[in-house]
């Protein structure tokens, strides 16, 4: 599968042909199901449509095939409704150029060489409420209003430059694609609205393949791309960034309480509806939702996000 030269590719339809690779793209690692559509844009389509409900193949390909589209390819009019709306809003890039850079100067790898560019690929970057993801790579400006890819030396996504820095210093094949699922396993991102997972998602695949096909000359294979497709499933996650949970995962509960019914002294429950505690009392760690996986790749081990987000607090607040 080779990626365009000419404008924005998202195909799912594409995808779909070749092999698990949409398959992939759509599950989500916490629930074991589908990554669900978390908005109610898309409810004119049907009742397959609703938030709550996953997105399937079906509903992306076929007579679907264009209802997700990026931002850039969106109307005037579906871009302001989208803002007024769902508060979407996206980064010029010039903007995230300058912020990737002086994240940059904080790291510990500012000044990379052939010495220490393997630290700088491994350090591990988050663009929160990610949207398309352009702070991990930038294939086009969503900002703008036209389909036009970004050349590979003029992108600047955190994951971007690590790609860079692994084709710069990595000369054989296989030494590349082993820094490379490095650079994407350091990668993560997190998004509310199923549309933006997918399209964030496809962008690192497509990403991946305009690197690889710029370094070898050739589209990597279909296994190779599945292997990185569930490293980014992983990385690329649907979350609600404030309760670190599945979107509209937190439901109220009926509370079954003994009670007596005063006038006829006889005995009855009462049924009582109880909010989800930390919905109620802003505990993040009282939601009734189903709190977010991840893969720690260090440790091959499947985590709880809002794990490490607390362990890190209490890290840094030693520190102080």
């Amino acid at each position: 599968m080779s990626s365009s030269k000419k404008g924005i590719n998202i195909k799912e339809s594409m995808l779909r042909r070749a092999g698990k690779l949409l398959d992939i793209l759509l599950s989500d690692r916490t629930t074991g199901k589908n990554i669900i559509w978390a908005t109610d844009f898309y409810e004119k389509f049907g009742k397959n449509f609703l938030p709550k409900n996953s997105i399937t193949p079906a509903l992306v390909t076929g007579k679907y095939r264009t209802i997700i589209q990026p931002r850039a390819t969106k109307s005037f009019a579906e871009q302001r409704q989208r803002t007024r709306e769902k508060a979407e809003v996206f980064t010029p890039l010039n903007i995230v150029d300058k912020i990737n850079k002086e994240v940059d100067k904080l790291g510990v790898n500012q000044r990379f060489s052939k010495k220490n560019w393997q630290d700088y690929v491994r350090e591990l970057r988050l663009e929160i409420a990610c949207g398309e993801a352009p702070f991990i790579v930038s294939r086009y400006d969503p900002t703008a209003h036209t389909s036009e890819l970004i050349k590979l030396d003029r992108r600047v996504g955190f994951l971007d430059q690590k790609l860079k820095v692994t084709s710069r210093h990595c000369q054989n094949k296989k030494e590349w694609i082993s820094w490379a699922k490095v650079a994407f396993k350091a990668s993560y991102g997190y998004e509310w609205q199923g549309d933006n997972v997918l399209l964030a998602r496809e962008n690192l695949l497509y990403s991946f393949i305009d690197y690889y096909e710029a370094k070898f000359k050739k589209p990597p294979v279909l296994k190779l791309l599945e292997e990185f497709a569930e490293i980014i499933s992983w990385n690329i996650f649907q979350m609600d960034g404030l309760k670190y949970v599945v979107p509209m995962t937190c439901h109220s509960e009926r509370k079954i309480i003994p009670g007596r019914l005063p006038l006829y002294k006889e005995t009855a429950n009462i049924i009582e509806k109880q909010e989800c505690e930390g919905c109620e009392h802003n505990y993040p760690k009282k939601h009734n939702g189903k709190y977010v996986k991840i893969m720690d790749w260090n440790k091959n081990k499947v985590v709880m996000f809002i794990d490490i987000v607390f362990d890190n607090k209490i890290q840094l607040n030693n520190r102080n």
